[in-house]
């Protein structure tokens, strides 16, 4: 990152905080950490939450990054991040997994679409650590299907969109920004969801899906890059396929129970869904889905939502 940009964020980097959940992933919440310090050198606050053992090592890694920690005893993303918001005094909110590392210029790229006060939310692109392996290759697909080549806009007048899934969907959990203001308007992550729950995923797709109803904007950076470790093993990519699917369907039913106008709109998404090839389009390479996870996540996910509410 050039002093120049540093200079020109000025005060957006004084305003903004980084948030790091980690669970159990010592070496890599150091190399995390370590790619963060030109923003926070530069006034961006770190903050990171322990959601799991090891407090005192991770304590230990915080402090010689001179990062804020948290600890958030209740498992599961949802609940991590939500720790952190309440933990950040920032006015805009960066996440990052803590598996990840951020390209020089992740925080210049993603900061100044918020110069748009309509714009609640800002997301950038996934880019694997290496391709070294098929898996990461199959990961990295999947990743690339749903990042425009420019940046991209995403809003939906509720009067013609009642139920815009499809474009909660463009966004990603593990690299973006959110304006704080916006968990008091449109609430906090809902902590059935995400990992380490009964249902291991859409927690941000949730409250994107909730900031599209409610009138905000969402843009898509794809210049705002971080560095994903990605999975080695065939084991983990269908695991992933079964995960995505479990929180697809389970927000379906929440959605479906809650809201009862929604209903029709639903049944049609999930008609189209259930139409839908089992391929995903890449810039590379069609990438096949795991047919079975895939099927297997999306029964069990409404019932891992009725679980969840009764727990």
């Amino acid at each position: 990152m050039t002093e120049e940009k540093m200079e020109a964020l000025g005060e957006l980097l004084k305003q903004t905080s980084i948030i790091v959940c980690t669970v159990d992933r010592l070496a890599d919440l150091e190399r995390c950490l370590a790619s963060l310090r030109p923003f926070r050198v530069a006034g961006a606050e770190v903050v990171v939450v322990n959601n799991g053992p090891h407090l005192a090592t991770v304590e230990e890694i915080a402090k010689r990054h001179e990062a804020r920690l948290t600890t958030e005893g209740r498992r599961g993303l949802g609940s991590a991040r939500n720790a952190g918001i309440r933990a950040s005094g920032g006015a805009f909110l960066a996440f990052i997994d803590d598996d990840a590392q951020a390209d020089c210029d992740w925080i210049p790229h993603l900061l100044p679409p918020f110069a748009d006060p309509q714009v609640h939310a800002v997301v950038g692109s996934i880019w694997p650590q290496t391709l070294a392996d098929p898996v990461s290759q199959a990961f990295d697909g999947l990743y690339r299907a749903s990042v425009p080549e420019t940046q991209l806009l995403l809003e939906a007048p509720r009067e013609e969109h009642p139920f815009p899934l499809r474009l909660a969907m463009r966004g990603t959990g593990s690299n973006m920004a959110i304006r704080s203001e916006a968990f008091e308007r449109f609430g906090y992550f809902d902590v059935r969801f995400g990992r380490g729950t009964r249902i291991s995923s859409a927690e941000e797709t949730d409250l994107f899906l909730r900031l599209l109803r409610g009138g905000g904007k969402i843009v898509v950076e794809p210049a705002a890059r971080i560095f994903h470790r990605h999975a080695t093993e065939w084991r983990a990519f269908r695991q992933g396929a079964f995960q995505s699917a479990c929180g697809h369907t389970a927000m379906l039913t929440k959605y479906f129970l809650q809201e009862p106008s929604l209903r029709g709109e639903i049944l049609r998404y999930t008609a189209s869904r259930i139409l839908r090839r089992w391929r995903v389009k890449s810039p590379s390479a069609p990438v096949r889905v795991p047919r079975l996870p895939f099927l297997l996540g999306s029964l069990y996910g409404p019932l891992a939502f009725l679980l969840s509410r009764r727990e």
